[in-house]
């Protein structure tokens, strides 16, 4: 079972998180993949993608992607910190590579669980560095070059589909409580900033912004309309007085 996390003092309020998924998993090996030693292991294991894993702009670009690597080389199961353990996690290990369904759309990279040399992971390891590109805001960048935007659109084009499992919605018990959720969430999000929340508005207020958008759009068009109508009147009304240049 991996974690990661900047050191090996992991900050006292996901404590219990981790210790929850421990306790209920004492025959797992568990480690805890500091930066420094995510950087070893790529330079190891991977050196291929050294020069996409320092130059990513974002540290949590390279947290995202360690766990992909980390994956595919031991296999396992991968957990965030903020996520806590209320069952075993063995249904994760039925599948070559396992992944929760999110919300709106797709796949997360919270938690996931994979045999070493996965075909899936391989797939979207050999992608990472083309993929890397400057989106101009931070929170779009992350999801779609490295987060569970780039996670979903690999799966959406990878042809053994049949090999990945995911996990449904009320198991997860992230945006779906209704069922038996076999993980609870500290909602962490850390490297979130300002440009998320400003997307997250955005996406909650969706159908008042596109009415407030129709309508800026439609005063546009009365406006240019009306100045067409005046430039023509102006131009007839001034014509007979124009004369040549001399």
């Amino acid at each position: 079972m991996h974690q990661t996390w900047q050191t090996k003092q992991v900050p006292a309020k996901w404590a219990a998180a981790r210790q929850s998924c421990m306790d209920l998993h004492p025959d797992f090996e568990h480690r805890l993949w500091t930066d420094e030693e995510g950087l070893a292991f790529i330079k190891k294991h991977y050196p291929w993608f050294l020069p996409t894993y320092v130059a990513y702009p974002y540290s949590i670009q390279r947290v995202d992607v360690l766990r992909y690597f980390l994956l595919h080389h031991y296999g396992g199961i991968y957990i965030d910190l903020d996520m806590g353990c209320n069952k075993r996690l063995d249904f994760m290990l039925e599948h070559n590579f396992t992944a929760p369904l999110t919300h709106p759309v797709g796949i997360s990279n919270d938690v996931m669980a994979a045999v070493p040399g996965d075909a899936y992971l391989a797939h979207i390891l050999r992608r990472l560095a083309s993929w890397n590109h400057w989106l101009f805001i931070k929170y779009i960048q992350v999801m779609f070059s490295t987060g569970p935007m780039f996670l979903t659109v690999q799966y959406s084009m990878f042809p053994n589909r049949a090999d990945v499992g995911v996990i449904p919605a009320d198991v997860y018990g992230k945006y779906d409580l209704s069922g038996d959720p076999v993980f609870y969430h500290l909602h962490g999000s850390s490297w979130h900033a300002d440009d998320a929340q400003l997307i997250f508005w955005a996406e909650k207020h969706k159908t008042a912004l596109l009415a407030l958008g129709g309508l800026l759009a439609l005063g546009l068009i009365v406006l240019a309309t009306a100045r067409c109508v005046l430039l023509r009147q102006a131009a007839a009304r001034y014509a007979p007085l124009k004369t040549p240049i001399e």
